[in-house]
């Protein structure tokens, strides 16, 4: 059995249920999803996939800034 999980307000069930939306065709969903991690360093991409997509954007970004300056930290004392 599952647990659910996921992002309650990512899309309303009205726009997927309207008539003629672009999202659904045949029963099947279509969702196109753009990922752009700009500057952040290839060694912190693991990190930044295994966070909760569920919290805020900014307490995401909170989180990555403050594994960075860890990392930071622990090459400077070495």
């Amino acid at each position: 059995m599952n647990i659910a999980s996921g992002i309650p307000k990512f899309v309303s069930l009205g726009m997927i249920q309207q008539e003629g939306n672009p999202y659904v065709r045949d029963d099947t969903v279509f969702i196109k999803i753009m990922v752009d991690f700009g500057d952040m360093p290839k060694t912190l991409l693991p990190y930044t996939m295994s966070l909760n997509p569920g919290l805020p954007i900014n307490v995401q970004k909170d989180m990555i800034k403050e594994e960075t300056e860890r990392r930071t930290q622990l090459q400077t004392r070495q």
